[in-house]
């Protein structure tokens, strides 16, 4: 089955035989497999095979808006259904299913399962979680694949951990240098909604919708249209990735690299990059390949 999924995309760019063999071989941690955790189904499709993925919700039926469940599932964890579907697709897919809420007590477990992995896909909205698996990619020198699927944006970066800056400490939180148990996560689940605020998202709500996510008075918003394009910018990430870890040339592409995120916003059909620790908005020039860096003033919220 295998052999059949990853047969007609070869002959892309950078699509060579020895790339898809790759693809076959890398291993794959999926922390939290909602919206963003929904590029499982992109990852399985593009010929990645070897899965351990962790999630403590079940699946409801407001989920089937953007996840490729049935109504059957409604009610099961979705980390397996998850594994009934990827299985139902390519039977010889290798899934390890944990149904468990992830807290900064869980470092030491996940650490064992992250070690054992060649790249993270980073697809939970909570701030404990967050930082429990930054930390970890961190000291592992790991690469972690991030993009905030109910942004309505193509959006999506790699921490690459081979240098400054780590995730935590771009955020601005002041937390790189606390230990996880001196945290007040509490304080920090606003500030964190507000962060994730990139720019062109702001504007895709009323203004009351976006008074009450910034307050965490309802939850976020998501679109299978924006949720796939978040999908699939973070498939296409894990694939540079997978070539880069490899030792394979990319052409015409290359690893986007954080603090620096890859965006595209399909309400203006516009692309840019975005710097998040300096603040800028980069232009790309389409014939050239340059970008045009420019300071970008957050709107007020």
């Amino acid at each position: 089955m295998w052999e059949a999924i990853t047969e007609r995309q070869r002959g892309y760019l950078n699509f060579s035989k020895e790339l898809i063999d790759c693809i076959g071989r890398t291993r794959i941690a999926v922390i939290g497999t909602g919206g963003n955790g929904a590029v499982l189904d992109q990852l399985l499709r593009v010929g990645y095979q070897h899965f351990e993925i962790v999630d403590f919700d079940v699946v409801e039926a407001t989920n089937l808006n953007r996840l490729p469940f049935c109504a059957g599932a409604v009610g099961t964890p979705k980390v397996q259904a998850w594994e009934n579907y990827l299985k139902s697709i390519n039977p010889a897919c290798t899934v390890l299913p944990h149904h468990k809420r992830l807290t900064r007590a869980d470092y030491a477990w996940l650490r064992d399962i992250i070690a054992a992995k060649d790249i993270v896909a980073l697809g939970t909205s909570d701030i404990e979680a967050n930082l429990v698996v930054t930390r970890i990619c961190a000291e592992l020198k790991k690469r972690c694949v991030i993009g905030p699927g109910s942004s309505g944006l193509w959006i999506v970066s790699t921490v690459t951990n081979e240098g400054d800056p780590e995730a935590e400490n771009a955020t601005g939180f002041g937390t790189d240098e606390q230990a996880l148990d001196d945290i007040d996560f509490d304080n920090l689940r606003s500030r964190h909604a507000k962060l994730l605020m990139f720019p062109g998202r702001p504007e895709k709500y009323y203004p009351e919708v976006l008074e009450k996510l910034l307050t965490r008075q309802i939850d976020n918003r998501s679109c299978k249209i924006f949720v796939s394009m978040v999908n699939a910018a973070m498939c296409w990430e894990i694939v540079k990735n997978t070539a880069v870890m490899n030792g394979l040339d990319l052409e015409g592409t290359r690893v986007t690299e954080f603090p620096v995120f890859q965006i595209f916003d399909p309400y203006k059909g516009s692309a840019f990059y975005y710097n998040v620790q300096e603040g800028q908005l980069g232009i790309p020039n389409w014939l050239t390949g340059d970008i045009e860096w420019h300071e970008y003033k957050r709107p007020k919220e």
